[in-house]
This record gives C-alpha cells, sequence and structure tokens, in this order.
C-alpha cells in the first residue's frame, strides 16, 4: 500500500432514497440522484455500505482506486447491508455481474455482512384472499439466502459466464454473514429495545460496531459504526430517532443520516387536501423515517462532529432546501451529492471543539422526540413508494 493511501474518505455513491426514479426539481433532463450507496476508503480499502441502484456504475465514476473501468471494484473489500429493502439492494447482484470485467478482486472473496432472518410471525400464514406470500417456506430471509437467492435467480447468466467463459464461480466471490443479535433481543420482533452496541468485525484497520435501529415492519434493521485510526463515522440506515442510534455515534467525527422531508405529502401529493389513501400512505411512510424537524436533534444529542444528509426523501427536492429545513444541531450540516468526497481527517480536526461541546448537553431535546405519539401505524392497502 502506498502511503498516499493511508486515510479515511467517505464518498457518497448514491444519495437517493426509495425504489424510484425521482428527477431533481430544475436539473437538465435525465438528471437524479442514484440509489443509496456509500463507500468508506479506509487506507486505500472500500467498505461498501448498502448496495442500491446505480452502485456499479457510481464506483466507476468514482474511480476510487484510480484504475479506470476495468479495475473500477478492485479496492472492494467488504459490504455492509442495513437492512434488506430493495432501494439498498437491489444492485448487490449486479456487482457480482459487473466484476467479472470490472476487476472484482482475486486475493480474496469480499466479505458480507447483513442482518439475519426476520421473525416468521411478520409475514401472514396463508390467506384465502389476498396477497400471497412471497417464498413461504422462507418468507423473511437473512442475508446469507438472500444472497444465494439472488445467485441462484440468474443461474442461467452465471452458468454461461463460468461454463462457458470460464469465471469464477459466483458463491466464491463472496462470503457472506447474517450479524447476530444481542441474546436479548432473539428472534423476537425488538426493534424499540434499548441495546448496546456490538462488534460485528474488527482487523488492524477499521473495527466496526451495530445497533438495532426502528424502521417500520422491516426486522432487523441496523446502523454501524466504523472507528479507525482516522476517525469515525457512523451510518444510520433507515429508522426513526432512535436512541440505540444516539448511543453508538457518541462523539463521532462524522454521522451520515437518513432524512424524509417534513413536507413529504406536499412533494409527493401536490398541496392537499388528502383523501384518506393519501393520508395513510404518508402516514406509512413518515412513521418509519427520521424528518428534517428530528434529525439535527437526534446529532446533536450524540454530539457528532458533522451530520450528513443522505437517502433523501424524496429526492427531488432542491439541495437548498433540505440544508434550510434541518432543525436542532449548531454543527456543520452537510446535504450529501451522488460522487461527493469527505476526507474524515480533515473534518475531524475542523469540528473537534464543537464535538465536545456538544457531547455535554443534555438529551432533553431527543427525549421529546423518542416520546412522540406515532404518526400512523402502516396498514393493508396503504400505497406509497416504499423506502
Amino acid at each position: 500500500m502506498q502511503s498516499s493511501e493511508l486515510g479515511m474518505r467517505l464518498v457518497l455513491l448514491g444519495t437517493a432514497g426509495g425504489a424510484a426514479t425521482y428527477p431533481m426539481a430544475g436539473a437538465q433532463r435525465g438528471v437524479a440522484r442514484q440509489g443509496i450507496a456509500s463507500a468508506l476508503v479506509i487506507d486505500g480499502r472500500v467498505h461498501l455500505v448498502d448496495a442500491g441502484q446505480g452502485v456499479a456504475r457510481q464506483l466507476t465514476f468514482a474511480d476510487i482506486g484510480a484504475g479506470g473501468p476495468t479495475q473500477a471494484l478492485s479496492r472492494l473489500h467488504s459490504i455492509y447491508l442495513t437492512h434488506l429493502h430493495s432501494d439498498h439492494t437491489m444492485d448487490l447482484v449486479n456487482l457480482l455481474h459487473c466484476g467479472y470485467v470490472q476487476g472484482w478482486p482475486e486475493r480474496a472473496p469480499v466479505e458480507v455482512y447483513g442482518p439475519g432472518p426476520g421473525p416468521r410471525r411478520a409475514v401472514p400464514g396463508p390467506l384465502a384472499t389476498g396477497p400471497r406470500v412471497v417464498g413461504p417456506t422462507e418468507p423473511t430471509p437473512g442475508t446469507t439466502a438472500f444472497v444465494r437467492r439472488l445467485i441462484e435467480a440468474f443461474a442461467a447468466d452465471f452458468h454461461d459466464r463460468v461454463f462457458a467463459a470460464h469465471r469464477r464461480d459466483p458463491f466464491i466471490l463472496v462470503n457472506t454473514h447474517d450479524v447476530a443479535l444481542p441474546a436479548a433481543v432473539g428472534r423476537g420482533r425488538g426493534a424499540s429495545l434499548t441495546v448496546d452496541p456490538w462488534v460485528v468485525s474488527e482487523d488492524d484497520a477499521v473495527r466496526v460496531t451495530a445497533t438495532l435501529v426502528e424502521h417500520g415492519a422491516m426486522f432487523p434493521c441496523l446502523a454501524y459504526r466504523f472507528d479507525t485510526a482516522h476517525g469515525s463515522v457512523v451510518f444510520s440506515g433507515d429508522t426513526v430517532p432512535s436512541e440505540n442510534l444516539v448511543v453508538l455515534s457518541r462523539g463521532a467525527d462524522v454521522l451520515v443520516h437518513e432524512v424524509i422531508d417534513a413536507r413529504y405529502a406536499e412533494w409527493q401529493f401536490g398541496p392537499g387536501p388528502y383523501d384518506a389513501a393519501q393520508q395513510r400512505a404518508v402516514a406509512t411512510v413518515m412513521s418509519k423515517h427520521t424528518s428534517t424537524d428530528e434529525v439535527g436533534s437526534v446529532a446533536q444529542a450524540a454530539g457528532v462532529g458533522t451530520l450528513v444528509l443522505t437517502h433523501l426523501v424524496p429526492a427531488s427536492v432542491p439541495t437548498s432546501r433540505w440544508k434550510a429545513a434541518v432543525r436542532g444541531f449548531d454543527g456543520p450540516v452537510v446535504v450529501g451529492e451522488d460522487l461527493m468526497e469527505l476526507d474524515v481527517a480533515q473534518v475531524r480536526s475542523t469540528t473537534q471543539a464543537g464535538r465536545r461541546w456538544r457531547s455535554e448537553q443534555p438529551e432533553q431535546a431527543l427525549m421529546e422526540l423518542l416520546g412522540r405519539v406515532p404518526v400512523g401505524q402502516p396498514e393493508v392497502g396503504a400505497e406509497a413508494p416504499e423506502h
């Protein structure tokens, strides 16, 4: 490793939330934020957090190892999935396909970490009418089963690559891990439980810890913290304001947090009034995310140095609107943009004093948020884009 590769960079590959493409307001035709994915580059190695729409494309344009398109994936070391919603995972298998010609690492499998299986009771039993249960024998798969199913779904393609083109077996390209939950959680619905962070992986360069966060009916959902000699970065995943996340993020240099515009209803459906179906849809989405009115209080309570907004919902909202709407945080707020890069050591050096001050402040504002009355519970028939 060259000395120029030492350090830690945060590369926001895609900053859109939701399994949809939203053209940016006022932008030229064909311009839209790519799906959620971030790369943390630690001493030259890429640790990918989530793999949303366009992740292989964005890694190509980011050109992290300066090797050009044929080596766009050569620095990939590990992948961390926060949860298994489609907008966080839809291009995971595409990385394997592109890897055959874009430099998938030869040295060892890429380590893939993500949530384990969810509770079976989260899915109803056979119904006489209504939607069918997908994969009834394994309706809430964990990461290991999820990756296996993705590869199997592309069996025809992979068989041609392996047996006719003499490519590597896709199953040896990755080594999957279902992240074990604390014993107190077990296999039940424990998203709202208070838990201490636990270690997911560790080597000479980085220690990765996780905690549970709450994201509607999806369970388990994880947030990750990366601690290195160069600084610390936390990724919230998708979540409502979370006490667990505050504990995980305590004193971190950078908190990369999801956010939904408090005026989501207006952006999605117009100025109103809204009919019953629209109200249910808005309540469903708002009840599992952190709004622009709330995210600043989370960062303030955690005493982080810099707040970076990503997983922007809806992604069509202009950049200027996001920063102006954040309340409750007196540190730097960065509105994420696709392919934006932040040098974590540089961020750390400019925000240390403010972080120390914030870490000593009371958490009353956050506690008020955590005690809020839920905006609404997901109902059968509520229709809104999945986020």
